[in-house]
């Protein structure tokens, strides 16, 4: 039988029972006996599904029990021909109509145990009777053939996360209360082996920003040599498709990226941190992170991250006054002066924090001088506060002002 029958009893509207039977009998396969054997089985296997999920004693029901026992069979029989018009009416003819039925409930169950998600943990799943009352009113097998594929390659890519991760020094039990992406854990390990150090390990985004920052100082001839250095003899035969499909979209999707010199090196960890895996996804020395990722932020910041001083940062970028996180009292008068004078710009300050601040805390800081500004437009803009001594109390309160020392 060519093989592109099998695409096509896939997507034929008609149950592929009916073809099958009907194939059988116009060939005499099938007997007039066969047949009326099909006949008085089928309504009790219509009873015993109308009664699994819903109701033997309504006419709907029964309806509905008679479209999942033949959609139930027809599967089985696709399954297991090909799509072979004769192979299935032979064994329609030395199998019982509910045997066809069973067989076909045993590949939906065995779908249904397959993983959904190709995740390194533990997968939240409903019911399995759920699955088959909704499985079974499905008339297309091509669904099911689409399904089936998907799920296969989750299942491959798990087998292939956890071997990759015995590669990064993760163990099995270590992945599986991680409840990670086998496919990070792939592309970790594949990027770890071209371009890190064997000692190496990407613990955090610290180390994550390290080896970026040392992957966009590398030639294209160092890169294309790291990438023809990776041992694909080394690495199991069956993964080597999953490999091959990751690589490619490294090289098509994330190195483009890091060889873009105008993007920030936070701005790359940024968009890229997600489609790796990074052990600790915290990064509890923020100041080292900083200063590795955002120069200017550290040099203006001088890894001072309590809110009084950046809000006194933010405010001088405001005023277009050199950026300091204290300001002296007199300073900090005389740039209420030259608000009431020129106008109040908050949003340099914001376009600042949009284009100079760390992503992680981009979103955190808008919000803080967001609620800042609200309160300043009527502290620092107030005409009848002729002495400043209202918008002095204000900033004394959110930022740090140096007052003079006594003498």
């Amino acid at each position: 039988m060519p093989e592109n029958n099998f695409e096509i009893a896939l997507s034929d509207n008609r149950p592929f029972f009916e073809s099958a039977l009907r194939y059988g009998v116009q060939r005499a396969i099938i007997t007039s006996a066969k047949i009326a054997a099909i006949e008085a089985e089928a309504p009790k296997g219509m009873v015993q599904i109308a009664d699994a999920f819903g109701s033997k004693y309504l006419r709907p029901e029964i309806e509905a029990a008679r479209k999942r026992i033949v959609n139930l069979a027809s599967l089985y029989l696709i399954e297991n021909t090909r799509g072979d018009l004769e192979l299935a009416a032979k064994m329609i003819r030395d199998n019982t109509f509910l045997t066809l039925s069973r067989g076909g409930s045993g590949l939906l169950k065995a779908l249904f145990a397959m993983p959904e998600y190709a995740l390194l943990g533990r997968e939240a799943k409903g019911k399995v009777e759920d699955f088959l009352e909704a499985w079974s009113l499905k008339e297309k097998p091509i669904e099911y053939r689409n399904t089936l594929e998907h799920r296969q390659m989750n299942a491959l890519e798990i087998e292939a996360g956890y071997w990759f991760g015995e590669t990064l020094g993760l163990s099995a039990s270590f992945l599986h209360e991680e409840d990670v992406e086998a496919v990070s854990v792939v592309r970790t390990a594949l990027l770890q082996q071209m371009f890190g150090r064997p000692d190496e390990v990407l613990q955090n985004q610290i180390e994550f920003a390290t080896l970026l920052n040392a992957m966009r100082s590398l030639s294209a001839a160092k890169i294309k040599k790291a990438w023809s250095a990776l041992d694909m003899e080394g690495i199991p035969a069956q993964f080597h498709g999953i490999v091959e499909r990751i690589l490619g979209e490294i090289k098509a999707h994330d190195l483009p990226r890091m060889q873009d010199q105008s993007s920030s090196l936070d701005k790359l960890v940024f968009e890229l941190k997600d489609r790796y895996y990074l052990r600790d996804h915290e990064v509890e020395d923020t100041s080292e992170y900083d200063a590795l990722v955002s120069k200017e932020w550290t040099r203006l910041t001088k890894g001072k991250t309590d809110i009084d001083s950046l809000l006194t940062l933010f405010i001088c970028i405001a005023g277009e006054i050199p950026a300091k996180t204290t300001l002296p009292e007199k300073t900090a008068k005389s740039l209420v002066k030259k608000f009431r004078e020129t106008g109040f710009h908050p949003e340099l300050a914001t376009e600042w924090i949009k284009t100079t601040a760390p992503h992680e805390k981009q979103e955190g800081l808008l919000e803080d001088w967001a609620n800042f500004v609200d309160d300043a437009n009527n502290y620092l803009l107030d005409d009848w506060d002729t002495n400043f001594t209202g918008a002095m109390r204000f900033l004394d309160a959110n930022c740090h002002i140096q007052k003079p020392a006594k003498k």
